[in-house]
């Protein structure tokens, strides 16, 4: 079960009638979450949406089967450039010639 703090728990009707603080709430990260009660029992919790997102991607990668998980990790390697030796070489001594100037 997760914890809140007391300044993190807001009853529903406090969370409508003040909407706009507890977004400002989690934008300066004055809090992670807040949880909403419905009848002194928690009901929903708001997140930023980047904390959502990474909790989606989270769950995402841990539902992967292994196999699926390196299809997925072999997919994204395929699709990234790739360089040779030489051409590594070319550009590094391209930024060194420049930096001597």
């Amino acid at each position: 079960m997760v914890a809140y703090k007391s300044n993190e728990m807001m009853s529903s009707t406090d969370v409508a009638k003040n909407f706009g603080a507890v977004l400002s709430k989690l934008a300066s990260h004055e809090v992670d979450k807040i949880c909403v009660l419905r009848n002194n029992k928690p009901e929903a919790v708001v997140l930023s949406a980047l904390e959502y997102e990474q909790l989606r991607d989270y769950r995402y990668w841990n539902t992967l089967s292994e196999k699926e998980y390196l299809k997925k990790a072999h997919e994204g390697i395929e699709r990234s450039p790739s360089y040779s030796i030489e051409d590594v070489d070319a550009y590094l001594e391209g930024v060194i010639e420049t930096h001597d100037r």
